[in-house]
């Protein structure tokens, strides 16, 4: 009889010979790493306040929604648990801290108006800027840090917005930082004395000293640049408080034309290339600018105009995971639907990020426009039955017993009690043992208008139906 296993392997080896060293190489390379959804969610606004941590992260999961960028507005105030949750529900879990200010200063130390950015002009209400070369910030910051991600198990942090404000700074007044140290340093690193930004009759007004101003744009490029390099690498920085931990670094991406990079560069001493050569994150985040998000006709695919900030990473960096983030709906005009949602992921994906993020993740479009869906259902011990859903359920509707019908052998089986917890409600059944499969008819339910960010929009209500649920195993 015939060795076929030893003609095969032979054939095996023919054939082997026959391919190209470039298929060889391709079958052998690494796995691309898969695209990624992710979501960026702020637990301070009223959507995520009285529920459970459980059902937050259960909501975020039945959206398919991988990674979560929990955008800490205070980092004296993280909810530990809703951490812990989101990764109990298999979730990869980012702290997305601010660099250049605070939303809030409660129990900031009392010395804290002394890290302030000094602006040109400009002061905003409601969030606090503070000089990124102020030491004491820094090593504030760094031990904050440092005890948030001890504190939580995050994998990873990010740095958002540390830049200097502002793009349209010198009309606005927002241009910073104008503090005497920031001139001092300036002074000591280029011997030069500092540039007049306010008088265009002054022989040292910025725009008639090219050279000069050329130097001052390096120096907020430095800035920003040794202010990251600190915070993640530095002596108490998040590297050394936890070693392995991720880190990602962020720029911004605007659509400028041609002048898109050096627009960022000159106003907000972002550089990305050199940020990321001098920082060495895990990963880096091309972040939406504001004179693009607020845009209501912003097509899905306009991350094409950020190739100029997106391609030279991608060239020098080749092995750096590069992640991108969107705005769906901090003003009432720019709300983004689920359809333009799914078109940016696609967009996105094709140009070859790793993940997107968006802000924030209950001010889409169709939160306002969509009743909540039944995602799944789950026979609990003692009689009692889960529904979840896609998204928050208004109490009323929820709560009203009414709303089911147990459809059995048992005509006495009814719904004695209605819980609702964010997205999901709980049932506890009278009449069925929990060896019993039955049928459930769900009348209307409703969404929660009340607990989104614009309050002029009508309640969403939805029948579920009938479903048949199975005994509990």
């Amino acid at each position: 009889m015939p060795d076929f296993s030893t003609k095969a392997a032979a054939w095996n080896r023919k054939l082997l010979a026959l391919l190209s060293p470039f298929v060889l190489t391709l079958s052998l390379a690494s796995p691309a790493i898969a695209f990624e959804r992710g979501i960026q969610i702020d637990p301070g606004f009223p959507y995520y306040q009285g529920r459970s941590e459980a059902s937050i992260a259960e909501e975020l999961m039945l959206n398919d929604y991988t990674i979560v960028h929990y955008f800490i507005t205070n980092e004296n105030g993280i909810n530990i648990k809703l951490v812990e949750e989101l990764k109990k529900a298999g979730l990869e879990v980012w702290a997305l801290v601010l660099g250049n200010g605070s939303y809030s200063t409660a129990n900031f130390p009392t010395d804290w108006p002394s890290w302030q950015m000094k602006h040109l002009g400009k002061i905003y209400p409601g969030f606090t800027f503070f000089c990124m070369n102020n030491k004491d910030y820094r090593e504030w910051k760094k031990a904050s840090l440092a005890k948030v991600i001890n504190a939580a198990p995050f994998d990873g942090v990010e740095l958002a917005e540390s830049y200097l404000p502002e793009i349209n700074g010198f009309s606005s007044g927002a241009y910073a930082c104008l503090c005497d140290h920031c001139l001092e340093i300036f002074k000591e690193k280029f011997g030069e004395e500092p540039l007049n930004f306010s008088k265009p009759s002054d022989s040292r007004y910025y725009r008639r000293n090219k050279d000069l101003y050329e130097k001052w744009i390096q120096f907020r490029v430095f800035t920003v640049n040794d202010f990251l390099n600190d915070i993640v690498n530095g002596k108490g920085g998040l590297r050394e408080a936890k070693p392995g931990i991720m880190i990602s670094t962020w720029s911004l991406g605007i659509d400028e034309g041609k002048n898109s990079v050096t627009t960022i560069r000159e106003m907000q001493g972002l550089d990305a290339l050199s940020l990321v050569k001098t920082v060495k994150p895990d990963r880096h985040t091309i972040q939406t600018h504001w004179p693009d998000w607020v845009k209501e006709d912003l097509p899905p695919d306009y991350i094409k105009s950020y190739a100029a900030f997106a391609d030279p990473l991608k060239e020098a960096f080749p092995d750096l995971a590069l992640m991108l983030q969107t705005d769906i709906g901090s003003q009432m005009q720019m709300r983004r639907s689920d359809k333009w949602l799914e078109d940016f992921y696609t967009a996105a994906k094709e140009l070859g990020y790793q993940s997107v993020m968006s802000y924030e993740y209950h001010l889409a479009l169709d939160m306002y426009n969509k009743a909540p869906s039944l995602k799944m259902v789950k026979r609990l011990p003692n009689n009692r039955l889960q529904l979840s859903f896609d998204r928050r359920v208004d109490k009323y509707t929820g709560e009203d017993t009414d709303s089911y019908q147990i459809l059995s052998s048992n005509d006495e089986a009814y719904v004695s009690m209605a819980l609702v917890d964010g997205n999901r409600i709980i049932l506890l059944l009278n009449g069925i043992d929990d060896t019993e499969e039955f049928d459930l008819r769900i009348r209307e339910l409703q969404n929660t208008p009340n607990l989104l960010l614009f309050k002029n929009s009508l309640a969403q209500a939805k029948t579920i139906g009938t479903i048949h649920v199975l005994p509990l195993n």
